[in-house]
């Protein structure tokens, strides 16, 4: 998490936005399942509970959806973002 650690912004917005780069580049395409808490916390050396705030930040911003017992969903599109067709 070393490129985490750069700024005084709470650990849990820099992953969100982490995350978002990846879903806005491609990384995790619409329909795409994002990594669990447990792997991105492990991942990116934080704790499950910001992992989990990192990925409500996604859902509150409208990249992802999450139904409970279920994995995070990437919903974000480009085109509807950009006025690109898709």
């Amino acid at each position: 998490m070393d490129d985490l650690d750069a700024d005084h912004t709470p650990r849990y917005i820099r992953l969100a936005r982490l995350l978002r780069e990846w879903i806005e580049d491609g990384t995790y395409p619409p329909g795409s399942l994002l990594p669990s808490a447990a792997r991105l916390a492990e991942a990116h050396t934080v704790s499950r509970a910001t992992a989990r705030h990192a990925l409500g930040v996604l859902v509150k911003t409208g990249h992802a959806r999450h139904v409970e017992s279920k994995p995070h969903q990437v919903i974000w599109r480009l085109a509807e973002h950009t006025g690109k067709p898709r």
